[in-house]
């Protein structure tokens, strides 16, 4: 009797065991961090239009537009355009950016950040997005990393909506914020719609 009791509890912590370990292993996996990337609400509050390091005496402007000129899916996406460039350094950007307090993200979880663009009549070095993060403010809020598309694929020209993506493969401990963004760059003319923008965690 006493046999087949502690059997019975050795089976029972076993069991107990293997479940915790499976529980354990599940990775966290989020489809889509980010909050409008369909842009078919209005305003698009959640994301933040800026133009950086722009020449006083000759200014480059931009235009964006909440559109229905051109969708992936289903009716509207953002048009950005730009008619002259002529600062060597000015460049437009549109970023959603997150907090790890309210958005927490798994350390050495992978990103992946994905979205539809077209392009037409764009010359110049073209679109480049790009996700990143910052420390805290003990670190002074220092880059904790950052990827891009420029240098990898190329975002001119004229195409219609295209599937564009980049990854990080692991996110680093003692993130503050974390962000995603797509680059108007310098010395670039023509028109962009950024569509379907999603960033996924697993």
């Amino acid at each position: 009797m006493k046999a087949t009791k502690l059997f019975l509890f050795l089976l029972s912590i076993g069991l107990l065991f293997n479940s915790c370990k499976k529980d354990d292993a599940q990775p966290v996996q989020i489809a889509n961090v980010l909050t409008g990337g369909d842009f078919e609400t209005s305003p698009y509050s959640t994301w933040r239009t800026d133009v950086n390091k722009n020449n006083t005496t000759r200014p480059t402007s931009y235009t964006v537009d909440y559109s229905t000129e051109a969708a992936s899916s289903p009716t509207h996406s953002i048009k950005v355009s730009c008619n002259a460039a002529p600062s060597d350094s000015t460049y437009q950007l549109f970023q959603q950016v997150f907090y790890t307090s309210s958005t927490p993200i798994p350390t050495g979880a992978k990103l992946t950040l994905k979205a539809k663009i077209k392009t037409v009549n764009m010359q110049g070095e073209g679109i480049s997005m790009a996700m990143g993060g910052n420390k805290g403010v003990n670190d002074n809020y220092a880059s904790a990393f950052f990827t891009e598309s420029r240098g990898k694929v190329s975002i001119t020209g004229t195409n219609d909506f295209k599937e564009y993506t980049i990854t990080f493969d692991s996110f680093p401990a003692n993130t503050y914020s974390f962000y995603v963004l797509f680059f108007f760059l310098p010395k670039t003319t023509g028109t962009a719609y950024y569509d379907d923008v999603s960033l996924s965690v697993n």
